[in-house]
């Protein structure tokens, strides 16, 4: 094994880049906001997606939506290693559950 540890990391844990049915394993996603973003293209609104690539949207007071971003689907995505989770991927995925949960009990 390495010193990072890639020998023991198991790519069939991680989904597959699939644009077509908006499947962005392990991202930061990231969709416009009409008139807003037009004006200032730097604010958007994000989500983050599982290692399945569904799409986590914390979209507004309790609420927070599985593949249903609250305005429109991603037009850009940014990559995280969730290896560098500590834990991997299984804990990178528990860890936006439990944040879900959470947001859930926020206003």
């Amino acid at each position: 094994m390495s010193e990072s540890g890639t020998s023991s990391q198991n790519p069939d844990l991680i989904g597959k880049m699939d644009h077509k049915h908006h499947r962005y394993p392990c991202c930061i996603v990231w969709t416009p906001l009409p008139l807003l973003t037009w004006f200032i293209p730097f604010i958007g609104h994000v989500g983050i997606a599982y290692t399945s690539g569904v799409i986590r949207d914390f979209a507004g007071p309790y609420f927070v939506s599985e593949d249903d971003m609250a305005f429109g689907w991603p037009t850009k995505y940014w990559p995280l290693d969730p290896y560098k989770a500590q834990g991997g991927p299984t804990a990178f995925d528990n860890s936006i559950s439990m944040a879900s949960e959470e947001y859930m009990g926020r206003m």
